[in-house]
């Protein structure tokens, strides 16, 4: 795989294919760049696609793992990325990328970022600034429980985050090996939960980021996704949602060619 030295002599991991302007694909947690291995053949005939191991995953190495801060730190190392790819870029992002990839357009040199398009970002800085405390506060407490429990190592709880996006029972439904790795890491996945309520990006920053951003829910998707897009369209001034029909989290997977078309705009 190729690889970036970042200026801390840290090491980002990537895979590259195709060719065309520059497309930047960020993972969800856990994962890695192969999180988007259905999605890539559809648009690598019209992009140079770079779908980078965050830091902490695949290849890459790692950043502290303080809960404030870590969204950025991980996106400095995408925008540096970026930034190497020496045109606009297109960037993506899945879920907790959806974060990462926002943060990686706040930091990037001016010009670095042509769009921003968001895949279901759990992004609930969005719902702090704009005080929605209605959708925040619950889902605030459903996480803190889960990360807790998954730090302290109890087994099987990394279903509590699985259901919460994917609808009850769909951990106990996933193939044993799927379960096994999300088990796994579950004490990784708390480190990014953790990390997406304690997001540093500011109102003054985000009004502040003129190029276009779509974010994108599936229909099937808890209501919480919707309010996390309405708040990032509230609060950035380019920004816009859609929906894709008949989709869920899980979209990468389910319908990649239409996360692809979404992408290609």
């Amino acid at each position: 795989m190729p690889m970036l030295e970042l200026p801390d002599g840290k090491k980002l991991h990537y895979r590259e294919e195709g060719n065309g302007p520059a497309l930047l694909l960020a993972h969800g947690s856990p994962g890695d760049s192969r999180s988007w291995s259905r999605v890539v053949p559809h648009l690598r005939e019209r992009f140079r696609v770079l779908a980078v191991d965050l830091p902490g995953y695949g290849g890459s190495d790692g950043v502290p793992d303080a809960p404030v801060g870590r969204a950025a730190l991980m996106g400095a190392a995408v925008a540096r990325l970026a930034e190497s790819a020496g045109v606009p870029v297109r960037l993506a992002g899945h879920s907790y990328g959806g974060v990462v990839a926002m943060q990686a357009g706040l930091q990037a040199a001016p010009g670095t970022i042509e769009a921003l398009v968001l895949f279901e970002p759990v992004f609930f800085r969005a719902l702090q600034i704009t005080d929605d405390r209605e959708a925040l506060d619950p889902a605030a407490a459903h996480f803190e429980d889960y990360a807790g429990r998954a730090v302290a190592g109890e087994a099987g709880v990394v279903r509590l985050m699985i259901d919460y996006w994917f609808g009850e029972g769909a951990f106990a439904r996933m193939p044993d090996p799927v379960r096994g790795y999300l088990d796994a890491n579950a004490p990784r996945n708390a480190l990014d939960v953790r990390s997406s309520f304690n997001d540093t990006a500011t109102s003054a920053q985000l009004a502040a980021f003129t190029p276009p951003v779509t974010v994108i829910c599936g229909d099937r998707s808890p209501e919480i996704v919707r309010a996390i897009g309405r708040g990032m369209v509230q609060l950035l001034p380019n920004a816009r949602m859609d929906a894709l029909a008949g989709a869920n989290h899980g979209m990468l997977d389910s319908h990649p060619e239409a996360v692809a078309r979404s992408i290609a705009g």
